[in-house]
């Protein structure tokens, strides 16, 4: 032990010897009082610059030959100056106590040590935190804008660069000399929101002064609540290819074309994400100007408000899904001769193939192996191994937008393997997607060609993937009775004989009041009506001043309201009211 000793102090006192020998020569060289008021005052020893830092600004650029400088030069000269000062007063500070009271000094060091070190821990934590952030938005970012700013690659990205955590605001210092015209600002603001992927930022720049900067906030988001009423003129004035999908930043409506963006839509929520309020309004659009759906329904009461409509057929079982999918594949097979008797050379179909045919597919990660566990049970020995149900699907994937067939696949996280395909070819057919709580995984798989959005945090906010790109967008929260009445006032085109899942009373007859051992029957219209004959629906209560304020408004009340009238009866799902008494109740809740 005491040879290690000795050898240890030889080491330190060649090493104090070694520095002592630089600082005389440099001594020699400079002067002490040069050298100490450099190093007082935050001055590298040499005198000359290391960065572009003032007394009060921060680096952003290093002056040395190689393009380097560390972090403690790009800070301001005056914090410099206090960390050397301070730090060499605090040595002082130390060496006296030690001499004139030793125990209490060395505790307030322990105390000292110890808060430095949690310190430390902390911002050590941070950092971790922190070296993701700048991986994956900041360093990019850099990378990107460097060479459209003439700023050395080289460079630390934070030197100039500075973005939230969250993404809602970036600010980047600017080149002192910049000024750039229309066409540079438009460009760089373009590449800041492509990379940090913020939709539609509010862009100020700042280019007067010594310190130009750029500042890119978060724009104003969607409303938080959007109703039918509100959107209803939006979804009237829609082209025949159109859907809107709900109102985005600043107001906007957002649409996706069936034509121009995709034929096939995806919508991938987690658990209480919108996912059948979204496929609701969406269906709702259709349905009511004349298009027909099949729904592929394993969870079985996904969509309860479209029982017993005469445009939607309703699968469930193992059986019925496997039926409706074959059958898709005959429809799509039928369809295709129609149009190739009528196509021209550019490709357009003049023929009538057929109503717009919406295929709802709800949590296929459940459905398809059902499916295959089915056909393993059913299929002959002759008969391929892949089920036909699945085969279908997919050849709707690809060939259906010419003839007006359209998948909408819903899911929790939708995999190749959710849609049936080991590969992710149906996946890819899908160019119109809805997301929302989704994880950084999800985000790869369903839309890897844009930045992740911070996810939305509102109830019925999703992010809608289109050829435009990516809106944040609020969904209306739909009120399924009055969806269904809105479908059934439209343009109903009922579904084609023969086509599995037709509309008909199932299990939930006694919605209508039917007895539940009543036989199934076929239905060409809105289920039976219960109840007086003069009896009214909430809508047309209101449409007839009955009730004499908003229909969003007398939704609530039925819910709030102790006092409101009790239902007398039933239309379809809609529930029927005594208008007497729907009379004196608006008229007591407006004393």
């Amino acid at each position: 032990m005491s040879g290690l000793l000795i050898v240890l102090a030889l080491v330190i006192i060649l090493a104090a010897i070694g520095v002592t020998g630089v600082i005389r020569a440099r001594i020699r060289s400079h002067g002490f009082l040069v050298l100490a008021w450099r190093f007082l005052s935050g001055q590298a020893w040499h005198g000359k610059p290391v960065t572009d830092a003032g007394w009060l600004r921060p680096g952003s650029k290093a002056l040395t030959r190689t393009g380097h400088a560390s972090r403690f030069h790009h800070r301001p000269r005056l914090h410099r100056a206090g960390m050397r000062s301070g730090g060499a007063l605090a040595a002082v500070l130390v060496a006296y106590g030690l001499l004139a009271g030793r125990g209490l000094t060395i505790l307030l060091l322990i105390i000292a040590a110890v808060t430095g070190l949690a310190g430390g821990v902390i911002r050590a934590v941070r950092e971790v935190r922190g070296l993701g952030h700048r991986r994956t938005w900041v360093e990019p970012l850099h990378v990107a804008l460097a060479p459209l700013l003439n700023i050395p690659l080289p460079n630390k990205a934070e030197s100039w660069l500075k973005v939230e955590r969250d993404r809602s605001k970036a600010v980047l210092a600017l080149p002192p000399g910049f000024t750039g015209n229309a066409r540079e600002q438009e460009q760089i603001a373009a590449v800041v929101s492509a990379k940090l992927g913020l939709e539609s930022p509010d862009v100020k720049w700042h280019l007067a002064g010594p310190e130009p900067t750029l500042t890119l906030l978060r724009s104003q988001p969607p409303p938080a609540m959007v109703t039918w009423e509100d959107i209803a003129g939006a979804v009237a004035g829609a082209g025949a290819n159109e859907l809107v999908m709900g109102v985005g930043k600043r107001g906007a409506i957002v649409k996706a074309s069936l034509s121009g963006d995709s034929p096939h839509i995806g919508v991938s929520m987690g658990s209480g994400g919108g996912k059948s309020n979204l496929a609701a309004f969406m269906l709702m659009q259709e349905l009511r100007r004349g298009a027909i759906a099949l729904v592929l329904d394993s969870k079985w009461i996904s969509h309860p408000w479209l029982i017993g409509l005469p445009n939607v057929a309703y699968a469930r079982t193992a059986a019925e899904l496997h039926a409706a999918m074959v059958w898709l594949a005959d429809e799509l097979d039928r369809r295709n001769q129609v149009a190739f008797r009528s196509v021209d050379v550019r490709g357009t179909v003049r023929a009538n193939v057929g109503p717009r045919l919406f295929i709802i597919a709800e949590e296929l990660n459940m459905a398809i192996p059902r499916l295959r566990a089915h056909w393993d049970e059913t299929r002959e020995r002759d008969e391929p191994k892949r089920s036909p149900a699945i085969t279908g699907l997919g050849e709707v994937s690809f060939a259906g937008r010419q003839v007006k067939m359209h998948l909408v696949l819903i899911g929790q996280m939708l995999t190749s393997a959710a849609t049936g395909s080991k590969d992710s070819s149906v996946k890819e057919n899908v160019g119109i997607k809805a997301l929302s709580r989704y994880s950084p995984n999800a985000w790869r798989m369903l839309a890897p060609e844009h930045p992740m959005p911070p996810k939305p945090s509102v109830l019925g906010r999703v992010q809608v993937v289109t050829a435009a790109g990516v809106r944040e967008t609020q969904v209306p929260l739909i009120d399924l009775e009055q969806a269904r009445e809105l479908v059934l006032a439209g343009n109903i085109t009922p579904c084609p004989a023969g086509m599995p899942g037709l509309a008909r009373v199932t299990d939930a007859a006694h919605i209508a009041g039917m007895a539940p051992d009543q036989p199934l029957v076929t239905v060409t219209g809105p289920l039976p009506v219960t109840g007086p004959a003069d009896a009214v629906t909430l809508t047309e209560a209101c449409g007839l001043g009955l009730v004499t304020r908003s229909l969003a408004a007398a939704r609530i009340a039925r819910h709030r309201d102790e006092d409101f009238p009790a239902p007398v009866g039933q239309r379809g799902l809609a529930h029927l009211y005594d208008p007497a008494s729907l009379a004196e109740w608006n008229i007591r809740s407006r004393a």
